[in-house]
């Protein structure tokens, strides 16, 4: 591992993140969801494919940087650089045989977002982005959608494990935002959603309840690929969009035509 600044930061990340992803690639097909245990909530597991793709992608991390990783392999030390990881984004859809899955790494650096890879070898995509460098997929860079009117929009969302337990469920955004825009999707997994945002597959994207790991390399993708990223109440700050739990990412003309009409949160 190289860990430098810019392109040799971005370089390790994608190397790290392509490595995890051939690992996980073995186990894809052979392990079902009655080979994976509940995390406290029934639909939320964990499986041996994840645990062994965070060894991998901690071992191959600087030991003289922190890290936030979904599985518990975490590191706090106050380091300069921190490395948020989700080693298996898309654990349900591994699972079923369902390609939506990946693996997302994201560098935050003195406080800045400064690097991103996100490797989804079923979808055959690997995409990368640095601060102030643009974002690529597959070494071609990409941009956000041009779509300017809501109603001519395919948006996506998700839904939290734990929906029937939480006031702030989405469902009443879902039907809402379902009924205007052209059409909604969902992937199964927020860092693919982020990605395919800033690749303009998508035009916009909105969930509550996700943690840093699932949205670090997706926000950074979106702001190079020229959207915009904020929380449900507009804050594009750094620790609002990874620590407060409720994300929304467009091409931008969107943002507020969605935001404007996503529920009052109550609980968050």
């Amino acid at each position: 591992m190289r860990g430098g600044a810019g392109g040799s930061l971005v370089a390790d990340a994608e190397a790290l993140a392509r490595g995890a992803a051939a690992v996980l690639s073995g186990f894809y097909g052979k392990l079902r969801r009655a080979d994976a245990k509940a995390k406290g909530a029934r639909r939320d597991l964990v499986s041996e494919a994840d645990l062994v793709s965070q060894k991998f992608l901690v071992e191959g991390i600087p030991a003289k940087d922190d890290i936030l990783s979904e599985e518990g392999a975490s590191r706090s030390t106050g380091a300069a650089r921190t490395w948020y990881v989700d080693p298996l984004d898309g654990t349900i859809n591994f699972l079923h045989g369902i390609p939506n899955w990946c693996v997302s790494i994201g560098v935050v650096e003195r406080g800045e977002l400064a690097a991103a890879a996100v490797c989804a070898p079923e979808l055959r995509q690997v995409y990368t982005a640095t601060r102030g460098g643009g974002a690529f997929c597959n070494g071609e860079r990409i941009s956000v959608s041009e779509t300017r009117d809501i109603e001519d929009s395919i948006l996506a969302s998700g839904l939290a494990y734990r929906r029937n337990e939480l006031p702030d469920h989405n469902l009443d955004n879902i039907t809402t935002l379902g009924f205007l825009c052209a059409d909604l999707r969902r992937f199964g997994a927020a860092a693919i959603d982020l990605s395919f945002v800033a690749s303009g597959r998508i035009d916009g994207f909105w969930e509550l309840h996700l943690n840093p790991w699932d949205v670090a390399a997706g926000v950074l993708l979106v702001r190079e690929a020229g959207g915009k990223v904020t929380d449900f109440r507009g804050s594009e700050r750094l620790d609002d969009v990874l620590s407060g739990r409720h994300v929304l990412a467009s091409n931008g003309p969107l943002h507020e035509q969605i935001r404007s009409r996503l529920a009052p949160l109550r609980a968050l």
